[in-house]
């Protein structure tokens, strides 16, 4: 085999390795939240509302700033 080959083969197979061993060891999340003590589990709800409402706050903003003339980041539309 030429050099390619070997060095296309060996780098599949290594990757394709990596690959296996991260699916099979990696909690996916259910998983750890399984593992989560009941407290912990509170704050990481609490964090992830949190999180959802800023996330929808801010897609809120992109679309009034979408419909409106102004830019986004002009200071002076603000007041």
């Amino acid at each position: 085999m030429s050099k390619a080959i070997k060095a296309v083969a060996w780098g599949t197979a290594i990757i394709g390795t990596g690959y296996l061993l991260m699916r099979f060891t990696v909690p996916n999340e259910e998983q750890m939240r399984a593992r989560l003590t009941p407290a912990l589990r509170r704050d990481a709800d609490r964090i992830k509302s949190e999180n959802e409402e800023k996330k929808q706050a801010l897609a809120e903003r992109i679309r009034e700033a979408a419909n409106s003339e102004k830019a986004i980041w002009d200071e002076r539309s603000k007041k």
